[in-house]
């Protein structure tokens, strides 16, 4: 298992020595990128950008269950048994509204049905059909996992998660970028805007043009990060499956290319400049490699 881990750290080595190449392209070429790829009505790009935040909540919903599984089984007082297994639940019911929410927002699929867009119905039903039942998997998948460190490597991939969301939300707050598709709009005031220079006039731009604080938060792409932590969560399903036990380096591959069609899509759709995806593939790199190094660790510890 060290060996697997290990290797993907050497590989995200080298992917990420890439994405900070095309970050610094795009950083001197952003708008030329952008008014190249950029397609708005593109419904094929629309339909396939919805996928880039799936695995980020799915995986969390899958390895509570897993969680819960483990936890209901531990050798302990029954009141820390079940406040232990009511945060794992509380914590996948979370997941799953904010996934659902995300999910019909204008970024995904309300990019598509407008009318969708925040509808509580809409986001119960797809949380319901898209996530709820992962809840279960991961408990029954968790039953026949012969992993005694499963409790601890689902630990240390949520951490890596959640590490990655907070820095996505502290750096999209600090440069409030104007995202492409509405600097092209041609407002006054909101301008084309490179990444290294904040933007100080999104609050009064939003309000004396009606628009949505969520047209200011293009840097860094939160799409690429959600999409590029598949490097971390695609492997881990090997914790559950074994029969994913031997493809370690292909699911780790799989997220790669998962996320850079992601980051495609991003820019097409006018939602975020070359610069923003690179940052946010160079934010889930570093995550991937800071999960591969955590998983080394819990194993050494446990053998020692």
């Amino acid at each position: 298992m060290d060996k697997k881990y290990s290797a993907q750290i050497k590989l995200s080595l080298a992917a990420l020595i890439l994405f900070i190449g095309t970050f610094i392209a795009g950083t001197f070429c952003d708008m030329a990128a952008a008014e190249t790829l950029f397609s708005p009505d593109n419904t094929i790009a629309k339909l396939i950008t919805m996928l880039g935040i799936y695995p980020f909540y799915a995986a969390q919903v899958l390895f509570c269950g897993a969680l819960f599984q483990h936890i209901i089984n531990l050798n302990k007082r029954s009141p820390f048994r079940m406040s232990m297994c009511a945060a794992c639940v509380f914590w996948a019911v979370f997941i799953e509204y904010i996934g659902g929410r995300s999910l019909t927002s204008a970024n995904n699929l309300g990019s598509i049905f407008p009318s969708v867009t925040g509808s509580l119905p809409v986001i119960i039903i797809l949380s319901m059909i898209l996530m709820y039942p992962l809840f279960f998997v991961g408990y029954s998948a968790s039953e026949k996992s012969e992993d005694k460190l499963l409790a601890r490597r689902i630990l240390g991939l949520f951490c890596v998660l959640l590490i990655a969301y907070i820095s996505m939300e502290l750096l999209k707050n600090s440069f409030q970028r104007p995202r492409y598709r509405t600097a092209v709009l041609g407002y006054d005031g909101i301008p084309f805007v490179p990444w290294y220079r904040p933007f100080e006039g999104a609050k009064a731009a939003a309000a004396e043009y009606g628009l949505s604080a969520d047209e200011f938060r293009s840097f860094p792409s939160g799409h690429s990060i959600f999409s590029m932590l598949s490097m971390c969560i695609l492997p881990s399903l090997a914790w559950l499956f074994p029969k994913f036990e031997d493809k370690h380096i292909r699911l780790f591959f799989c997220g790669i290319v998962f996320g850079i069609i992601i980051m495609a899509t991003r820019i097409i759709l006018g939602a975020h400049y070359l610069s923003d995806t690179s940052a946010g593939a160079v934010i889930g790199t570093l995550s991937s490699i800071a999960f591969s190094a955590i998983q080394i660790h819990i194993s050494k510890k446990q053998l020692s």
